[in-house]
């Protein structure tokens, strides 16, 4: 029989509720779970205890379905420990819970988000700032899930969710209750508003840049840089060739030995190694570099030609997001 449980650190402590005190709860309910009374930051919870057979998530968020209606108070499983994707599971459904001392999801902590070690982002990752684009430019993302978003994006469900935690670390967007158990997604600013809210968070998506004299692989790589913004203003392109690649292209191009003479100093065809793909729908050809990653990528142009085609291409943006 518990007696007390730690969360954050601190010590709750647990009364175990009798037979008596479960009136209206199932009996399979009472064989499947030990009921505990319990406070946590000054609100009465119920904590659960599984027996007998792991309840998946669904199991779990239709008992907390039927047993908090009964309790009217929230109900918290105390769980055994899990990988994280099953966690995140949890959180998709809204089920409360505690494991261990070191993750946890209980109804006071903003955003149910995870109780964890590693520190709060200070800036976006790259996957963050891939979601961030493609709400901005290519459709709206607003009350999408984790879930719902992974389908339109060249990332798996786990990486979306962590990069969505980025984003909400930093203010940029809150996940909220839903239809349902999911936590979809909320952005607080709009358009250019939050375009200017995330410009302290952003990186630049060039990983390294290289030059060759001769590309000798087929297929065609998104233009970047000065010509991509040449392409969207009324900027003058270079003559050079200027293509971006994702690093497992840059890598498949080593392996092949297409790149003629490469070096890091000068020639004909400038690659840029990107640390995330172009941005856009899924499946859809690619002949430019998204216009927000291309601005951001040139940065550290101060050319004054340069600097004024940026602010005209932000303001003449059509956001979407």
């Amino acid at each position: 029989m518990l007696r007390e449980i730690s969360i954050l650190g601190s010590r709750i402590q647990l009364s175990k509720r009798g037979k008596g005190q479960l009136k209206g709860i199932s009996v399979g309910d009472t064989l499947s779970y030990e009921f505990y009374d319990g406070e946590y930051r000054g609100l009465e919870m119920a904590f659960l205890v599984p027996q007998g057979r792991k309840p998946t998530p669904k199991d779990l968020a239709l008992a907390d379905a039927r047993i908090g209606s009964v309790l009217n108070l929230p109900v918290v499983f105390i769980l055994m420990p899990c990988p994280a994707y099953e966690r995140q599971r949890l959180i998709d459904k809204n089920v409360f819970f505690v494991i261990s001392d070191n993750f946890a999801n209980l109804p006071m902590i903003v955003a149910n988000e995870r109780i964890r070690k590693s520190a709060y982002a200070k800036r976006l990752t790259p996957s963050a700032q891939y979601i961030l684009f493609y709400h901005l430019q290519v459709e709206s993302l607003e009350w999408l899930s984790a879930r719902d978003m992974a389908e339109k994006m060249p990332y798996s469900y786990e990486s979306v969710a962590l990069a969505l935690t980025c984003l909400s670390d930093l203010g940029l967007c809150r996940k909220v209750s839903g239809n349902g158990k999911n936590k979809n997604v909320v952005f607080d600013a709009k358009g250019r508003e939050l375009w200017d809210v995330a410009q302290n968070y952003l990186i630049n998506p060039v990983n390294s840049i290289v030059f060759c004299d001769e590309l000798k692989a087929e297929g065609d790589y998104p233009v970047c840089g000065i010509n991509a913004l040449a392409h969207y203003s009324s900027l003058n392109k270079d003559d050079d060739r200027q293509i971006m690649v994702t690093a497992n292209q840059y890598k498949a191009l080593q392996r092949s030995d297409s790149m003629v003479h490469c070096n890091e100093f000068d020639g004909p065809i400038r690659i840029e190694v990107w640390k995330y793909p172009p941005v856009s729908k899924a499946a859809e050809p690619v002949s430019w570099a998204d216009p927000l990653s291309v601005i951001v990528s040139l940065r550290d142009d101060h050319d004054p030609r340069v600097e004024g085609e940026v602010e005209y291409l932000i303001d003449r943006m059509i956001w979407k997001g």
